[in-house]
């Protein structure tokens, strides 16, 4: 039995509190928690925005391998070199000023338009090398439209619930993957294997609304403030950010080679739901689909209540287990075949990834100054995409050139490395003397 952690001692991975310890009598005033109009609206465009690449994410592998006769390397591929255009421009769209200023909105209006536009033209593709060249299109649109989104409700969000408002964003989001997921099964049981296209077109509906969500609700006080930093001065520089939060993109790093796209476990379990006396694929994808649909709700339902976890646990602690699980996810798709380890795969995908994304993005919220928002989700956007575009690309040429085992083998030594690397970050913060959190605006 562990024993326990002495009163005043910080558990590992937990850094302290920077702001230091409360004033005297602080405790005893309740502070009123409320999330503002902004990141509500905002949320609602992100769901109407999932609902719409949702419905094609998904079945993409499974298009490019049955309809088009890619293999698995093709699929990493694609959704890699996606990514990583989507790194390169969230990384301009943050250092810049894109994620800032007046105009902040309307610029990510032009990348919500970019995504559902090239999505929506899968519907003439006829190979894969065109499906690659739309899905970058998509993606870089998605790049432009990240720092803009996150930055918005950081902003608008006091230090202490950037979980809990980062969680409902991402609630949000995956709320709309579930709608996405659940549009696209009703479809292929409707239309059969020529239902991938009529997914594609069919995906612009929901791409449009979010657009006008975004137009008409979004307000972006922060953004309107004349008393803000946001809109004078020069872009932050990477010496800039805090040491801690560059070392901390050295773990994301390792973590994200290991952490291949989920695209990838989808294809590896539809393809051992395919009857070998070549029966009917329609069953085996719709049944990947509902998998599929079980990860996001999973990521959907956990997403607030892991954000509000992260704000009583502030610190590292939480994207360490995050990385941990990933390696989860590979121990089941190692362990067994067919449709048991497929509910064991993404049930546990659905865990770490609805405790992942609240995580990081609450401690870099806690971490970088309000001005300096844009620039480290930029960042992060971009070693994330480069990471996984380098763990997708490995993960396809290990499973295609020698087998899908050694290629999850891989992938949970990477993952449990980019775990134990938190720990210098953490080192690195508990040594830092105590400083005030830097300028975080109060809830609007």
């Amino acid at each position: 039995m562990p024993r326990p952690i002495p009163v005043g001692v910080e558990s590992p991975l937990r850094e302290a509190d920077p702001q230091g310890p409360a004033s005297p009598g602080a405790a005893s005033i309740p502070r009123r928690r409320r999330i503002a109009p902004d990141v509500w609206s905002i949320s609602v465009t992100s769901l109407f925005s999932d609902w719409s690449y949702e419905m094609v994410l998904p079945i993409l592998p499974f298009f490019l391998t049955f309809s088009l006769g890619a293999s698995p390397l093709i699929v990493g591929f694609v959704d890699g070199a996606a990514q990583f255009a989507q790194s390169g421009v969230q990384s301009l769209a943050g250092i810049g000023r894109w994620a800032e200023g007046r105009q902040r909105k309307v610029r990510g209006a032009f990348g919500y338009l970019a995504t559902t536009v090239g999505h929506g033209l899968l519907t003439l593709a006829v190979a894969w090398p065109q499906v690659l060249v739309l899905r970058i299109a998509a993606w870089l649109g998605r790049g432009s439209r990240q720092p803009i989104k996150k930055a918005i409700v950081s902003n608008a969000t006091a230090a202490p619930d950037q979980g809990a408002a980062f969680g409902i964003e991402q609630a949000m989001d995956s709320l709309g993957a579930v709608l996405g997921t659940a549009t696209a099964v009703a479809v292929l049981l409707w239309s059969g294997i020529d239902g991938f296209r009529s997914i594609f077109a069919l995906s612009v509906v929901p791409g449009v609304a979010a657009i006008a969500v975004l137009l008409v609700w979004v307000r972006d006080r922060a953004a309107q403030d004349p008393s803000g930093d946001s809109r004078r001065g020069s872009a932050p520089t990477w010496r800039d950010l805090p040491r801690e939060f560059r070392l901390f993109l050295v773990a994301e790093a390792v973590f994200g080679v290991g952490s291949f796209s989920i695209l990838l476990a989808l294809l590896r379990v539809g393809e051992t739901l395919v009857p070998a006396d070549g029966g009917s694929v329609v069953d085996a994808v719709v049944a990947s689909l509902l998998l599929y649909l079980l990860y996001n709700l999973l990521f959907a339902g956990l997403s607030y209540p892991g954000g509000r976890w992260v704000d009583r646990a502030p610190g590292l602690l939480p994207i360490a287990i995050s990385f941990a699980l990933f390696a989860g996810v590979d121990a089941a798709l190692i362990a067994g075949h067919g449709l048991g380890a497929g509910v064991v795969a993404f049930s546990v995908a659905g865990v770490q990834a609805g405790l992942q994304g609240v995580a990081e993005s609450a401690w870099v919220g806690r971490r970088v100054a309000r001005e300096s928002a844009g620039a480290a989700f930029g960042w992060l956007g971009t070693v994330q995409g480069m990471a996984i575009l380098a763990g997708s690309l490995l993960a396809g040429a290990l499973w295609t050139y020698r087998s899908a085992t050694l290629a999850f083998e891989v992938s949970a030594v990477l993952s449990l490395a980019g775990a134990g690397l938190l720990l210098p970050v953490y080192l690195l913060v508990r040594a830092a003397p105590r400083r005030p959190l830097p300028g975080v605006s109060g809830p609007g």
